[in-house]
């Protein structure tokens, strides 16, 4: 994983350069015997008393929620500390990546089982718009990331794991990586947040689908219930089907009964690839998601096959 920043308690200190779409979580690889071992740093039961959203009612009146505008102010690039602004959601930031190398950041208030739909458009034909949304303390939250090409909105869907302080910070990607001397008073935005609600594949275990995720930024959903008291494993193949493809996935499980995240995984320690399962059947009283991501920064082959097997 590559950093893109450094944390003082709860705010962005300041960018460092990285690579153009580093959206990696901190979880460790998949261990196939237990999901549960794969939740990333920090998880507690009080952490999964927090899980209070539903997932259905994070996109509850999307189509009447109205959108907080505002304008950005300076200073708002994490150097001091203190240099960020408070963003409303849903909303929409006009801002402008000015002077060259600038970095705009904005702390957002997201919960637990939110999903939200995020869209970086310029406001001309100069900024190539790259925005990234994290967590500043770390851990189970990933970092997610999403970028387009200059003069064309870039789009972004995260998906909230657990409680946490979260920003989303916007820059021109030709800076990200170096300090490519992009931006000016030409270098203008509109970022919007908007609450989205997820649309999961219905699967009965054992079952394998094909997919292919829409942008680099892009989230799809999968849902799957009880397995008559079986053990269960979900894979993804990219990097290792048939005709591979650049897709650097990462796999969550999410409990969406019981408002939790159950595990994620981004590398299996020999591939690119995801997998998680357990020993545990799922209730039959219970439907888990399984969200499919992509942390790379290659979106030419964004395809993938994703297996569900019983034990």
């Amino acid at each position: 994983m590559r950093s893109l920043a450094v944390f003082a308690p709860g705010l962005v200190v300041a960018f460092l350069v990285g690579a153009a779409a580093c959206s990696g979580s901190d979880s460790s690889p998949a261990d196939s015997g237990d999901a549960a071992a794969d939740t990333g740093a920090g998880t507690s039961p009080r952490d999964a008393a927090q899980d209070t959203s539903e997932i259905e009612d994070a996109g509850a009146d999307t189509a009447t929620e109205k959108l907080t505008v505002a304008d950005e102010k300076e200073p708002n690039g994490g150097q001091p500390a203190s240099a960020v602004n408070a963003m409303v959601l849903p909303g929409t930031m006009n801002g402008k990546i000015d002077p060259a190398n600038d970095s705009d950041i904005f702390s957002i208030q997201l919960a637990p089982g939110d999903f939200w739909d995020w869209t970086l458009t310029p406001t001309g034909a100069d900024l190539a718009p790259h925005m990234l949304a994290f967590d500043t303390a770390g851990g189970l939250n990933p970092k997610v990331a999403g970028f387009s090409g200059a003069g064309t909105p870039a789009k972004l869907q995260h998906f909230v794991l657990r409680t946490g302080t979260f920003v989303i910070a916007v820059r021109d990607a030709r800076n990200v990586g170096a300090a490519g001397g992009k931006g000016g008073p030409t270098y203008g935005y509109a970022l919007t947040g908007k609450r989205a609600t997820p649309s999961p594949v219905a699967v009965t275990l054992p079952a394998t689908k094909t997919g292919k995720l829409a942008s680099v930024g892009s989230v799809d959903f999968y849902s799957f219930g009880g397995t008559n008291g079986k053990g269960w494993d979900v894979a993804i193949h990219a990097e290792k089907k048939a005709m591979p493809s650049t897709l650097n996935s990462r796999l969550t499980i999410w409990d969406l009964t019981g408002k939790k995240p159950i595990g994620t995984n981004d590398d299996l320690p020999s591939s690119t690839d995801s997998k998680l399962g357990s020993a545990d059947p799922v209730p039959s009283s219970s439907t888990f998601l399984a969200i499919v991501e992509n942390e790379g920064d290659d979106g030419s082959d964004l395809s993938y096959e994703i297996e569900f097997t019983l034990r």
